[in-house]
């Protein structure tokens, strides 16, 4: 049985990303989803302001579903509904987006970022830009004057900043995990004339 070493994955793991590449890209999806979100709730300890994804998800999620639903994103407060909405929203939304970075990006970025953790950190950076520039002024926190990328809120730069180290983890993990070996561009066939010898 061949064994994991620094840096390299296991023959067996590795073995089943190449078989099963949707299969495999899921489940590191799950992993990178659930690592991002554990960092994201204990960035306070380092000073960061906490990012509760599956909270936000879900109260936007019953908000558009069935009306505020008793939800607060102040209090923190949520229904048990706001919850579980929340925290599928944020699930699917992970192994969504590791599908997108193996099946469309990763091959494509892989001539710029041979290394496949930085490849995962620069999808990382696109993530979070949009969400930083899109998603949470405009959903999560529309109309309250965050600003561009959210600087003017009362967290300043460290809300945009805090964003952008959540989604490096998540890209950092999905490179470490989904690592299947480059596909080659093209076969090269042997064409070198063979002799043939009679008697």
């Amino acid at each position: 049985m061949s064994y994991a070493h620094p840096g390299q994955p296991s023959a067996r793991w590795q073995d089943w990303v190449e078989n099963k590449p949707i299969l495999s890209l899921l489940v590191v999806g799950i992993v990178a989803t659930q690592l991002g979100t554990f960092f994201g709730y204990v960035f306070p300890a380092i000073g960061i302001p906490v990012l509760p994804w599956p909270l936000y998800n879900g109260i936007l999620g019953t908000t558009i579903a069935d009306g505020f639903n008793g939800a607060s994103v102040e209090g923190f407060t949520v229904s048990s509904d706001a919850f579980f909405v929340g925290h599928s929203i944020h699930f699917i939304n992970g192994i969504v987006f590791a599908l997108l970075w193996g099946i469309m990006y990763r091959e494509d970025v892989a001539r710029f970022f041979k290394n496949n953790i930085v490849n995962g950190m620069s999808y990382a950076v696109v993530m979070s830009i949009i969400s930083a520039g899109l998603l949470v002024p405009y959903a999560y926190v529309p109309n309250q004057g965050y600003g561009l990328f959210l600087f003017d809120g009362p967290d300043g730069w460290k809300l945009p900043f805090g964003i952008l180290v959540w989604h490096l983890i998540y890209g950092v993990f999905l490179g470490l995990l989904w690592n299947p070996s480059p596909v080659p561009s093209r076969v090269d066939f042997d064409v070198t004339p063979t002799t043939r010898t009679t008697v």
